[in-house]
């Protein structure tokens, strides 16, 4: 049997600068949530696993394409909340901590399924990096993943992870929807999104 790495797609967070679910905001005729799952599948991992809030459950039900869905109780408290809430929800699966774990903001959509193929490669955790600055999705290792669980939920995923840059071409790092002018570079980039 082939071993496949997990994914978890982060979008609790109640977009309320933006005024609706980042999730569901669309592109290329899907929503950033179908994009990262179909990137995400195309890459090979599985199961992929959806963090939301309570309002956004049955929306990205309907999209999820066979991923679970989980949901954070309190996003507020931040990204790395989630990512445990993600955690926990594979730990149950696979009866312990998962080796690798690849984590996607569904709010930074600038990349492709061969990036995560690159990250997936690496025996470090690691992230996107366009030469410029360092982006998302990321790579954890079994042992980071390990110092997560046992953080607090607001505690910033930088100050818990060294992540290693991994130069990639090709890509929108610097995406990062939030606002109406967020939405409008996104789709000045549609053509970004028409393929995996």
């Amino acid at each position: 049997m082939v071993k496949t790495t997990p994914a978890i797609i982060l979008s609790a967070g109640y977009s309320r600068r933006l005024g609706k679910p980042k999730a569901l905001v669309e592109v290329s005729g899907k929503t950033l949530l179908e994009h990262a799952i179909n990137k995400l599948q195309f890459a090979g991992c599985n199961p992929i696993i959806i963090v939301v809030n309570q309002e956004l459950q049955y929306d990205a039900l309907l999209l999820s394409n066979g991923s679970t869905i989980v949901v954070n109780k309190d996003p507020d408290k931040g990204r790395t909340g989630s990512l445990k809430v993600g955690l926990q929800s594979l730990q149950i699966e696979f009866g312990r901590v998962p080796n690798k774990v690849i984590m996607c903001p569904v709010d930074r959509p600038g990349w492709k399924a061969s990036h995560i193929k690159q990250l997936l490669s690496q025996g470090q955790s690691s992230c996107l990096a366009d030469g410029e600055r360092n982006g998302h999705p990321v790579s954890i290792v079994k042992n980071d993943l390990q110092e997560i669980i046992m953080s607090d939920d607001d505690k910033p995923l930088k100050e818990i992870v060294s992540f290693e840059p991994i130069t990639v071409s090709n890509s929108l790092l610097s995406l990062n929807i939030d606002t109406e002018d967020d939405k409008m570079k996104l789709n000045q980039n549609a053509e970004f999104f028409s393929k995996l």
